[in-house]
């Protein structure tokens, strides 16, 4: 199951506070020990139901209402946790933090969930489990999660060496160690915010290593013998940009092939995708080269398909193949028997056409009982005039008013990444600030480069998704897709 937030909660909240939030992990960074060996990091027998109850607590908060949440907070600040919505400077994003009242009360770390109603691009999270062992790797970290749009973040709450007690059992496995320990908080957020294939997230788990003879600057591994695709294509990237990468196969690198990592174990046993990425000193220290190694991810995952279709049902009486026969037939050649809606002031062409193919997959008319000037304005009302279409319903014709009418009567379902969206799933585009929808477009097709779109007001045929999103900034546009679920 995906605890990703749900939809109506959110989008009926006051606008959070906003922060920058790179700046607050690093500054929570800051407030966290350094040293080695002070015992600073608390386990006992009492921490496996303590971190239960902030498991449970914080999947709480995760549901996207707002009575939830502050149940969750209440629970959360008993165990020395703050919970705090924050909406990000940069991508006006909103998330959940939940960060230790005092750092180090317990040392269990920081974690950030994504509580957005955008659809966000892939199914990702990003974790650093050594801080300051592993110089820089937190803002290298925090940067990434930032422009992947991933859904959950977790940063270890001290120095891997924090603590001289080791795991029962495991005497080179230091209790302080989130790369080695089971038991963990850290390995609790991993367990319970990552899912499992078809869905599956991918994890980028950021390291540092000092550099090696024969070694190249990053070495990426899935802490096994056999690393999957994306992986190498990851690879492949990193040396195109001009940072020298090598992937751990069970021959090359085995210094760094993270075969003990528990994090990275569990992504495989679900059929996950984990990134275990060991940069030296010098790539992660300077922005302009992590930034690239972070281009080259998304580079990666934006790109094909890296999800898998959704698992929404679709409508059973809405015809999505003659739909998307629709949407292919009139991309371009524009249907006589409707307004072009082009240069008119309800923002182009763009959801007309796909109210047509709507209404071509067996999406029913919603019209008034009593007709009147004002009826066409109800966000509650869907039609179309052909003798006069000006008289049309606003969300025939307005891509922000056609989704609050297909969200408020259930006729969609939010597609919560666009790596996963299906044949016949709508994608719209919306502002970061006022989060109104202003471009419509619908998946007519997929190829290697992944789905393809179709839309008007521009009229166009099979783009790709991917170079759709990597067009607009993501600091000032969001992504929003959805399912058709209801014909009426």
């Amino acid at each position: 199951m995906d605890h990703g937030v749900e939809e109506a909660g959110l989008a009926a909240a006051a606008a959070p506070p906003e922060v920058d939030l790179a700046a607050l992990v690093l500054d929570y960074r800051n407030g966290m020990p350094r040293e080695e060996n002070t015992n600073a990091f608390r386990w006992n027998a009492d921490s496996p139901g303590e971190i239960a109850e902030i498991i449970k607590a914080m999947r709480t908060a995760n549901k996207g209402e707002q009575d939830t949440r502050e149940t969750a907070a209440r629970i959360l600040w008993t165990y020395g946790y703050n919970l705090n919505l924050v909406q990000d400077s940069a991508t006006h994003r909103n998330y959940l933090v939940i960060s230790e009242q005092t750092p180090c009360q317990r040392c269990w770390g920081l974690y950030i969930l994504r509580y957005d109603s955008s659809s966000a691009a892939v199914n990702a999270a990003v974790e650093v489990p050594h801080p300051f062992s592993d110089e820089s790797s937190e803002e290298m970290g925090v940067e990434a999660f930032l422009k992947l749009d991933a859904k959950m973040f977790a940063m270890a709450g001290a120095h891997r060496n924090s603590n001289t007690a080791t795991r029962p059992g495991y005497p080179n496995s230091r209790v302080s160690d989130m790369a080695r320990s089971y038991e963990s908080l850290f390995h609790k957020v991993h367990t319970n915010f990552t899912t499992k294939a078809p869905n599956a997230t991918h994890v980028l788990q950021v390291h540092g290593f000092e550099a090696r003879p024969d070694y190249p600057q990053v070495v990426l591994s899935n802490g096994s013998a056999q690393p999957h695709t994306l992986l190498r294509s990851f690879a492949d990237q990193l040396n195109s940009a001009g940072v020298t990468a090598g992937v751990y196969d069970g021959q090359q690198y085995p210094a760094f092939g993270a075969t003990t990592n528990p994090q990275a174990r569990h992504t495989r046993n679900k059929g996950g995708f984990f990134y275990h990425l060991e940069a030296v000193h010098a790539v992660r220290t300077t922005p302009q080269t992590y930034s690239a190694v972070i281009s080259a991810l998304t580079q990666t995952l934006f790109q094909g398909s890296p999800g898998a279709v959704a698992n929404i049902p679709y409508a059973a009486d809405y015809d999505r193949e003659a739909a998307v026969a629709y949407a292919r037939r009139h991309a371009k050649n524009l249907n006589p028997d409707y307004y072009d809606w082009s240069h008119r002031e309800l923002g182009g062409d763009c959801t007309n056409f796909l109210s047509q193919v709507m209404y071509a997959g067996g999406w029913k008319y919603s019209e008034p009982l009593v007709e009147n000037p004002l009826s066409r304005r109800d966000s509650s009302f869907w039609y179309y005039r052909p003798g006069e279409p000006s008289t049309s319903s606003w969300t025939w014709v307005n891509a922000n008013m056609w989704a609050s009418f297909a969200k408020n009567t259930g006729r969609v379902e939010k597609v919560k990444y666009l790596s996963d969206v299906g044949l016949g799933d709508i994608v719209q585009m919306g502002d970061t600030v006022e989060r109104a929808k202003w471009h419509s477009m619908i998946v007519t097709g997929f190829d290697h480069r992944g789905p393809l779109l179709s839309y008007h007001t521009r009229n166009t045929l099979d783009t790709p998704l991917w170079d759709v999103f990597q067009d607009y900034p993501h600091t000032s546009t969001m992504f929003f897709a959805w399912r058709v679920v209801k014909v009426s």
